[in-house]
C-alpha cells in the first residue's frame, strides 16, 4: 500500500560506504551512521521517507528468470523481491561496475524487468557506479572524466585528497556538502541515479523535491 507521508526505502549496496550502519546482517543494522545512498536521498528529499530494510549485494538471492544470463540482472530482481517482502515502496541501490563492461546493461535490464516479474513491485532508484563508489565521490568533488578511471585509479585520487577508500564517514561528508546541481555532466552514472531519485521520491512522499 502506498504511504505518501512515510515511503519505505529498501537499500542495497556494496558495503558500509553505501549503507553506513545499515550494512551487515539485519539484526545488527541501525540508523546510527548514514551511508552515501541515504545521504544523497536526504539531499534530494529530506523528509517523508524511512529506511525499511537493507542488504549488501553479496547476500542478495538471485532470482531465476527466463532468458536472463547475467547474474546482476538476477541480482536486481532479487533485490526488488527483498524490498517487496520487506514492505518497502522503493528499492534504492548502487552497484560498482568495477571491470565488468556488461554490468551496466545487465543492471538496467534488471530494472526494466522488475515490473514484469513482480506484482505490485517497488519503484527503483538504482544504477551502476562507474567505476565504483569512489568515482561518484570524486564527481561530487567536481572532478571530471571520473568514468574513464579504473577503480584503483579512483581510489588513488581519493587517497591524494586525504580520503581512504574505506572511510565511509568522509564520503558521507562529501555527499552531504556537495552541490548536486554542479555534478560534472560526464559523470553519467551519478547524474542518472540522481535523476531517478528526483523523479521517484517526490511522487512517493507527496512532497516537491528541493
Amino acid at each position: 500500500m502506498w504511504r505518501p507521508e512515510r515511503a519505505r526505502i529498501f537499500l542495497v549496496g556494496e558495503g558500509e560506504g553505501e549503507l553506513g550502519s545499515r550494512a551487515g546482517a539485519p539484526a545488527q543494522q541501525s540508523d546510527r551512521r548514514p551511508g552515501v545512498l541515504s545521504t544523497l536521498l536526504s539531499r534530494v528529499q529530506p523528509s517523508g521517507w524511512v529506511i525499511g530494510g537493507a542488504r549488501e549485494w553479496r547476500s542478495i538471492r538471485k532470482v531465476q528468470a527466463r532468458g536472463v544470463l547475467h547474474e546482476d540482472t538476477r541480482n536486481v530482481l532479487g533485490a526488488a523481491l527483498d524490498a517487496q517482502e520487506a514492505g518497502c515502496d522503493v528499492l534504492v541501490f548502487s552497484r560498482d561496475i568495477d571491470r565488468d563492461p556488461a554490468r551496466r546493461e545487465a543492471v538496467e535490464e534488471g530494472i526494466r524487468r522488475v515490473s514484469s516479474i513482480l506484482s505490485a513491485p517497488p519503484e527503483v532508484i538504482g544504477g551502476v557506479a562507474v567505476p565504483a563508489l569512489a568515482g561518484w565521490i570524486l564527481a561530487l568533488l567536481g572532478e571530471r572524466a571520473t568514468e574513464e578511471l579504473s577503480p584503483l585509479r579512483a581510489q588513488a585520487m581519493l587517497a591524494a585528497k586525504g580520503m581512504m577508500p574505506d572511510d565511509g564517514a568522509a564520503m558521507v561528508r562529501v555527499a552531504a556538502g556537495a552541490d548536486l546541481d554542479a555534478v560534472p555532466p560526464d559523470a553519467t552514472s551519478l547524474t542518472e541515479w540522481l535523476a531517478r531519485a528526483r523523479a521517484v521520491l517526490p511522487r512517493r512522499t507527496g512532497r516537491a523535491a528541493r
